[in-house]
């Protein structure tokens, strides 16, 4: 089976691409799907301990107009590895991690020109440390931290220039009752 992470490194993002090598899926698996102009998504399958077909590693998804859209990974039919989303025009959209079908670690999104929108920590599904939102020019927007999924703490908003417009003091808060 082809790893992800080498199926991503092999895209050049730059321009949406035309045609990917089919999917090497792992022994055990099966190829399902297809690339345009035959499909529009492509995956490998194995079975459940029932018999019944789940997704198995390396799964993608294309836009209509057969450009990119979506590389994912799968284990027991459920979302988990690296996830990477990508515009029409072939640059990356959303990019993280997940574990088990949970957000992990950080997450990040563009805008279509390539800039950073937006970055956040995650832990076991929920947004857990760090959030930085930006501008389409690249200053900070707002930033801030969440605990357990709320927002906590100190978080600062900042215009276009980056001069402070305000804060608000959320408080500390424990993920226990």
């Amino acid at each position: 089976m082809v790893p992800l992470a080498v199926l991503l490194a092999s895209i050049a993002l730059s321009s949406p691409p035309t045609r990917l090598a089919p999917l090497a899926c792992a022994a055990g698996t099966t190829r399902k799907g297809a690339a345009p102009p035959d499909d529009f998504e492509e995956w490998c399958e194995g079975k459940d301990p029932y018999g019944n077909g789940r997704r198995e590693g390396p799964a993608r998804r294309w836009y209509d107009d057969g450009a990119l859209w979506i590389l994912q990974s799968f284990r027991e039919g459920i979302l988990d590895g690296p996830f990477r989303e990508l515009h029409r025009n072939g640059r990356t959209a959303r990019e993280g991690t997940y574990a088990m079908g949970r957000q992990v670690g950080t997450w990040r999104i563009w805008f279509e020109s390539g800039g950073p929108e937006e970055e956040c920590e995650f832990a076991d599904g929920v947004r857990h440390g760090r959030f930085v939102a930006y501008w389409p020019t690249g200053a900070i927007r707002t930033e801030g931290r969440h605990c357990g999924g709320s927002q906590c703490g100190r978080w600062k908003t900042f215009d276009g220039q980056g001069k402070p417009v305000g804060e608000v003091d959320y408080g500390e808060q424990t993920l226990k009752p």
